[in-house]
């Protein structure tokens, strides 16, 4: 192999780009607070694999398990690693940076990130989005505020004193939901359903205020939903976009549990497509282009939202897409799906990839399984994600199965949910 990449693609990323577009002076909600990085979050730029193409580079902040990589290259993934081994804290473009030898290997090469951070920026030689538009477009304050220019249902308010929020919650007569502008996955984001827990809130942001730091929220009102979904477009730098489709999701509490093709009876593509297409011109004209995922909801009277917050980034959903279109090839359908495991000492993901032989995905027109990622799983256990490959409709039944075949190899899974 070349010592060069030119005219090939680099996948790398941070997967808790969040946390870096928020701005220092913000208080942060109880649920939040300054907690330690999840490893879990910092072993899911494996998931990357699932973008890449023969030939491309995938750059991991850790060893990728050779079980892991095996079924990846069973169901068709091939594509060229490298570890950084255990380079610290910090965005892994830093590391990858401060690297000549991997610099020397990937001048020239394209840089396609996860999301764009100011040292992923610096990597892409400024080829890319700037970092503070990034920041900005990813904003839920950004978002709320676009979703009330153009008119559409849902807006929230956004409050920016502690004062401001408790009238916001108690005009909503507390069924309300209060979102940090930069959490994720229903990380920072807090049901304020009772005057206990308002005043619990409110006392934690009092005192963030009282040590310098200032509020920015986005109160919404909870309302009673049939489906959360989302969809996925690529902006072209010229404004010019592509739909690419839509994942309808699978939540637990508030947090992403799993990515499938949306049924043609969840909503009017055509309609939703043209309807979030509002957003594109304004995220052109605040200067970003890339991979945009936009979440969405569908109300139990059939009322749909069509603009909750937008990822400027790539995504989840996105990945399922990919997972998808693969598997459509063979006649069957692809899904994301989250597995959470409690783990004996000594066990680890060649445990649970042993486990999933019988149903291994092998790239055909026979449904599988593939383990996404997990390289760093051990005692005392955490999550991985997977791609179940099924005929259409057979999804419930293979999750059945995927925990069926982990039970049987003496794993312990937790908390799995049943999709909506």
């Amino acid at each position: 192999m070349s010592s060069h990449l030119v005219n090939r693609v680099v996948r790398l990323g941070t997967f808790d780009a969040e946390s870096r577009w928020r701005p220092t002076d913000l208080a942060a909600l109880p649920a939040i607070g300054t907690s330690a990085s999840d490893p879990a979050v910092d072993a899911m730029d494996e998931l990357l694999a699932g973008f890449c193409d023969p030939g491309d580079l995938l750059i991991t902040r850790r060893p990728m398990s050779a079980a892991v990589r095996e079924g990846l290259a069973a169901m068709g993934l091939h594509f060229d690693h490298l570890a950084l081994g255990e380079p610290g804290p910090g965005p892994i473009e830093r590391h990858v940076l401060a690297d000549q030898a991997i610099m020397s290997r990937i001048r020239g090469a394209t840089i396609a990130p996860y999301a764009v951070l100011p040292e992923t920026w610096t990597l892409a030689e400024q080829l890319l989005p700037a970092p503070d538009v990034v920041a900005q477009v990813n904003s839920k304050t950004w978002s709320d505020e676009l979703v009330r220019r153009l008119g559409l249902p849902g807006a929230g308010r956004v409050v920016r004193s502690t004062d401001e929020l408790v009238d916001a919650v108690t005009s909503l007569d507390f069924k309300a939901l209060i979102k940090d502008p930069y959490g994720v996955s229903g990380r920072a984001l807090l049901e304020a359903s009772s005057p206990g827990i308002l005043k619990a809130i409110e006392r934690v942001l009092r005192k963030q205020v009282g040590n310098g730091l200032r509020i920015e929220l986005v109160v919404q009102e909870k309302l009673p939903k049939q489906h959360d979904f989302s969809g996925h477009f690529h902006l072209d730098q010229n404004g010019s976009w592509e739909f690419l489709g839509i994942q309808q999701m699978t939540n637990r509490g508030f947090r992403h549990f799993g990515s499938s093709p949306a049924t043609p009876s969840l909503i009017d593509q055509g309609w939703y497509a043209e309807t979030v297409s509002e957003v594109i011109p304004a995220l052109t004209e605040a200067g970003y282009w890339g991979p945009v995922g936009v979440d969405s909801m569908l109300l139990d009277d059939g009322t749909v939202i069509p603009v909750l917050e937008i990822n400027a980034r790539q995504s989840l959903g996105l990945l399922a897409i990919r997972l998808d279109r693969q598997a459509r090839e063979h006649g069957l359908t692809g899904h994301l799906w989250q597995l959470e495991l409690n783990l004996a000492a000594g066990e680890t993901i060649e445990d649970l990839t042993r486990a999933f032989a019988p149903i291994r995905y092998a790239g055909t027109a026979q449904p599988g399984v593939t383990v996404l990622n997990g390289s760093t799983l051990a005692s005392p256990g955490g999550r991985v994600h997977v791609a179940i490959f099924c005929a259409a409709g057979e999804i419930h039944r293979w999750r059945q199965r995927l925990l069926t075949e982990v039970i049987s190899a003496g794993l312990t899974p937790r908390g799995m949910t049943d999709a909506a």
